[in-house]
């Protein structure tokens, strides 16, 4: 094996580290997916979790902070994201009065505060939803877009290999004429070598990041079931609070 790599020249070294990395890489999101919760799991971590945002805020922050996986970031990511956006209200909130002020004066009266209040609640609800897919995107995506690199860059990096190894072929013949086949042979064997060593990283890369991202993307409709589970409840436990 190292009497091939040796034989391809320096575009092994390239084409090694992207063996490496993507065996790596692969290993990595094999065992993170792997690790989705069950249902039941799920569901208990779902009601830990609102059963420690009824006591505070700051105990639903601090038992994210305990925890892992996937559910885990998703929901530290809407606990961050809910907190600026009831930041950005209440820095809005003279605006809102105006709104409401100015609904109830054209006429609209209880109606008009309802539809202001509507609205913002629509508004709020899009941005956890959004919050939510993008957090689990990137868990359950995260280093795929590494496996996709390889699995382009590699024939590049063995064609490469393979102009090189054919320049040394012609370099040879120039010096040394065309008559004995061994003058043109090694700059032939690291060319071919090349080429084939590209082939062999690029196509499993392409197959296994293929064959991940859809295991992602099945993964991601689970998560999003307690994601949006748990942005409603983020919404409703923001409903009583006062106006300040």
């Amino acid at each position: 094996m190292w009497e091939i790599i040796q034989s391809g020249g320096p575009m092994m070294v390239p084409l090694t580290i992207c063996a490496i990395m993507g065996l790596a890489y692969t290993i990595e999101r094999i065992w993170v997916l792997r690790l989705m919760p069950e249902s039941d799991q799920a569901k208990a971590q779902l009601d830990e979790l609102e059963a420690a945002l009824e006591r505070s805020p700051e105990a639903a922050v601090e038992q994210c902070s305990q925890g892992k996986g996937v559910l885990n970031y998703v929901f530290s990511a809407l606990l961050k994201r809910h907190t600026t956006l009831m930041i950005e209200q209440r820095e809005f909130q003279a605006t809102h009065q105006e709104i409401v002020d100015l609904a109830e004066s054209a006429g609209g009266g209880d109606m008009g505060r309802c539809m202001v209040m509507l609205r913002e609640l629509e508004d709020l609800k899009t941005e956890l939803v959004v919050e939510t897919e993008e957090s689990a995107r990137e868990y359950l995506g995260k280093n795929l877009v590494v496996l996709f690199t390889i699995g382009n860059i590699s024939p590049l990096l063995g064609l490469l290999g393979t102009i090189m190894g054919m320049i040394i072929a012609f370099e040879s013949i120039a010096v040394a004429g065309a008559g004995d086949p061994r003058v043109v042979a090694g700059g032939i064997s690291q060319a071919l070598v090349t080429t084939a060593s590209g082939l062999i990283v690029a196509i499993p890369s392409i197959v296994i990041y293929r064959f991940l991202a859809r295991w992602a993307d099945r993964s991601l409709k689970q998560v999003e079931v307690y994601g949006h589970a748990f942005a409603n409840t983020l919404i409703m436990s923001t409903r009583n609070e006062p106006s300040a």
